[in-house]
């Protein structure tokens, strides 16, 4: 006897033992990429944060103090912004801080743009060339420079003058707001002002991914840290994928340390409960010893393991205790030998075993990669719980007791049968009717902690600095750097000839060589069609009261061969900080996307502009487009993919798996039931609530579909004797306390997965009760 017992004891400790050595290496892991589906969703996603748009945080500094002048709150607001933004590009933690445009910069700008304003200009330009090139054109502009010459400024833009009296330099410069486009602000002093003068914009690129919580915490300690210099009269705001990371990390950990033992509470009080005898903690204590191996295996197999993935733990609680709460019963309400008693348990728990494991196997086809994980989890963690409930159960050697469960819940009577069925049918008739009704949605939003403090700092920004509309980033990529900036140039073209103005865009100011060409043989044709320039501006020059000869320097600029604007004019210049916004380099030793030169424009999407611009996108190389419409599509589509593919699969596998071991059609309709009943129900609380469907549903069906039919089996397999009953009913209300912890969570994926499936569960449960005995003949 005791040879048997180290037998059985030797691979639980070995399994114990390695597990929690395991977890010596755990990576727990919130990235967000883990619940994007399919490789082209998150390949625009990991696009995204090539370009830095996932990976930048938005600081809002605004000045509280409604007594202070115009010219105290922007002082304070200068003040602020340098101090934080001295703090944050101090810090290491970013890659790029923009808080205030070079001294000087307006000059820098010009001394860069002036040589190569030929290359920049385009038609409607030079229109207005030729308004400033007639006699009143060129009257009203000397006239204004003689009144400039003659006051404070004179000395200053003495020179400026000389080069350029008409202000040819001007029409290129005025492009410079393409840079800027997306946001209402005014540049003062070179930082960023909003229009009212009562807020100040930074921005700030990480150096880190921000979709990482471990990440971000550590930036946010930054962040907190350049805000915290800030003085009483300033509040500053931050939004970004920053917050959003750390609102939803911090939900899950929450529901994590709060759920996990209260879940673990009440398991433990109902097996005493129900059970009335200590060894309850033993039978709970299976999952436990099994999760450590689970959740060290998951790990090694993807270098890490998701928050959501462990949170989805609390779950597998209620379902890894199932298979040692039949055995305890069954050894408690037998007096046969044990040996005996597990004969008759083998066939049901093999079936149950196979069936779940069969169906979170089907997971792993998932395009979602935190369904992946939690498929192993789940599937590593059920068969543990099985092996160990195996070994360990039958040492416990439960006494005999009686049950004290209702005889109606126990043995249904057939007389009732039709009644039962007649209910039962309403049920499935009316889940039928209700899927139709139900709608794919693919917002990602929708899985996202609704935090009020980050949806109210995010409507404070669009307050100040304008609201963003449905924003399109339209990307031209090309190894070579001239072909990208000649593919934002038709971007550009294109966006204009439809109409749409909020564009934020390089292409205005650095077009292309290909559209550059053009604007150069425009110029030349231009002053080729005006030979008698130079004397018409002399006699124009005179008579406001010029000499003539002081506009040589503007003659010879004329005159000189014209040289093409390229990107190191920006890059190295006094925008560089806004142009690498908006253009990046290939990554050394990268491949596909990441070996490309990215030039993004920056568009607030018209209505009914989405399909004319995806179709512009399909039909030219190295044109990428990203919409959240985009994606809703995508995610849509592979959501639906998913839920018909993988329940379709799932369905098929129990049917198999049933049908081959019970072999009659009564038996195997039987054993199905619950399945039915828990989709029917799932169907209609979906319908009922919002109607909609998203990628936790997915996750839910195959769950419901794994637990229910082990009711069904275990029914059909053992029929209505009482410890098989009472194990039933102990095991759906184990499931249901699991998920219905979950329904308290305070992330919206954990919720939507513990109310859901609380409610097939919820059907499942009486179904295999009262349905599968008159079904299976099982009555009494």
């Amino acid at each position: 006897m005791m040879a048997s017992t180290r037998l059985r004891l030797f691979p639980v400790l070995l399994i114990v033992l390695l597990g929690l050595f395991s977890l010596k290496w755990l990576t727990i892991d919130d990235n967000a990429l883990d619940l994007l589906p399919g490789e082209a969703v998150q390949g625009d996603f990991r696009l995204l944060q090539r370009l830095g748009v996932v990976d930048r945080v938005f600081l809002t500094l605004t000045v509280k103090d409604e007594d202070l002048s115009g010219a105290q709150r922007l002082a304070v607001l200068q003040k602020s912004a340098t101090q934080v933004g001295a703090a944050l590009s101090d810090s290491g933690a970013f890659s790029e801080v923009i808080f205030r445009l070079p001294h000087g910069y307006e000059f820098g700008a010009y001394r860069a743009i002036q040589p190569h304003v030929p290359a920049i200009l385009d038609g409607a330009d030079l229109v207005s060339l030729a308004h400033l090139t007639s006699e009143a054109g060129m009257a009203e502009r000397l006239s204004a420079d003689f009144s400039m010459l003659n006051s404070l400024a004179g000395i200053a833009v003495k020179k400026q003058i000389q080069q350029d009296p008409l202000g040819i330099t001007t029409l290129a410069l005025g492009k410079l707001h393409h840079l800027k486009a997306e946001y209402a602000m005014v540049v003062l002093d070179g930082f960023f002002i909003s229009e009212d003068r009562r807020s100040c914009l930074l921005m700030a690129e990480s150096r880190t991914s921000l979709t990482d919580a471990s990440s971000a915490q550590q930036v946010e300690k930054v962040v907190q840290s350049a805000l915290s210099l800030l003085a009483g009269e300033v509040e500053g705001r931050v939004i970004g994928s920053l917050p959003h990371t750390l609102a939803n990390a911090r939900s899950i950990q929450h529901d994590l340390k709060v759920l996990l033992p209260i879940a673990s509470f009440l398991l433990l009080v109902l097996l005493l409960v129900t059970l009335r005898d200590w060894r309850a903690f033993l039978v709970l204590a299976i999952p436990f010893l099994a999760a450590p191996f689970a959740i060290g295996l998951v790990n090694l197999v993807f270098g890490r393991i998701s928050a959501l993935a462990l949170g989805f733990g609390i779950v597998l609680l209620g379902i890894a205790v199932d298979f040692s709460v039949h055995i305890y019963l069954a050894l408690r309400r037998q007096e046969d030998p044990t040996a005996l008693v597990l004969a008759g348990l083998r066939q049901p728990l093999l079936l149950a075993t196979l069936t779940t494991s069969g169906v979170f196997t089907v997971l792993f086809f998932s395009h979602v990669a935190s369904h992946r994980q939690m498929a192993l989890l789940a599937l590593v963690g059920v068969v543990l719980a099985v092996c160990l409930s195996w070994l360990i159960i039958p040492l416990i050697r439960p006494c005999h007791q009686s049950s004290t469960f209702p005889g109606w819940i126990l043995h249904p009577h057939a007389r009732k049968g039709w009644l039962i069925l007649f209910v039962w049918l309403l049920l499935l008739v009316a889940g039928a009717m209700s899927w139709p009704r139900l709608h794919y949605n693919g917002d990602m939003r929708v899985l996202d902690v609704s935090d009020s403090a980050v949806m109210a700092d995010e409507a404070h920004f669009h307050r100040t600095w304008g609201a963003p509309g449905d924003q399109a980033f339209v990307v031209a990529s090309d190894p070579s750097l001239a072909l990208a900036l000649d593919r934002n140039s038709a971007v550009y073209d294109f966006l204009q000839s439809h109409g749409v103005q909020r564009v934020q865009s390089l292409a205005p100011l650095l077009p292309g060589p290909i559209v550059q060409q053009s604007h150069i043989e425009a110029w030349q044709q231009f002053w080729a069609q005006r030979p008698d320039f130079q004397s018409r501006f002399a006699m124009s020059a005179e008579r406001q009261g010029f000499n003539a000869r002081g506009f040589q320097p503007f003659y010879d600029w004329l005159q000189q061969p014209v040289s093409p604007f390229n990107a190191d004019n920006l890059l190295d210049g006094p925008l560089a900080e806004l142009s690498r916004t908006l253009i990046r380099s290939p990554i050394t030793g990268g491949d596909g996307l990441d070996s490309n030169f990215l030039v993004v424009s920056n568009v607030t999407m018209e209505k009914g502009f989405y399909d004319s611009l995806l179709q512009f996108a399909a039909l030219h190389d190295g044109v990428h487009l990203l919409t959240n419409q985009k994606w809703r599509q995508q995610v849509e589509q592979l959501l639906r993919q998913d839920i018909m593919t993988l329940s379709l699969a799932a369905g098929v596998i129990i049917v198999l798996i049933v049908g081959f071991a019970l072999r009659r059609v009564r038996l195997v309709l039987g054993a199905l039931a619950p399945v039915g009943s828990a989709l029917a129900a799932m169907a209609l609380y979906s319908m009922v609530s919002n109607g909609e469907l998203n990628m936790m549903h997915l996750l839910m069906g195959i769950m419901v579909i794994g637990l229910s039919v082990d009711y069904g089996i275990f029914i059909v397999c053992r029929g209505t004797e009482t410890a098989a009953m009472q194990a039933i009913t102990i095991c759906a209300c184990s499931s249901l306390i699991g998920f219905g912890v979950l329904a308290f969570a305070t992330h919206p994926a954990l919720q939507a997965l513990g109310i859901t499936v609380l409610v097939g569960i919820g059907a499942a449960w009486p179904t295999a009760l009262l349905v599968t005995p008159v079904l299976a003949g099982k009555t009494a």
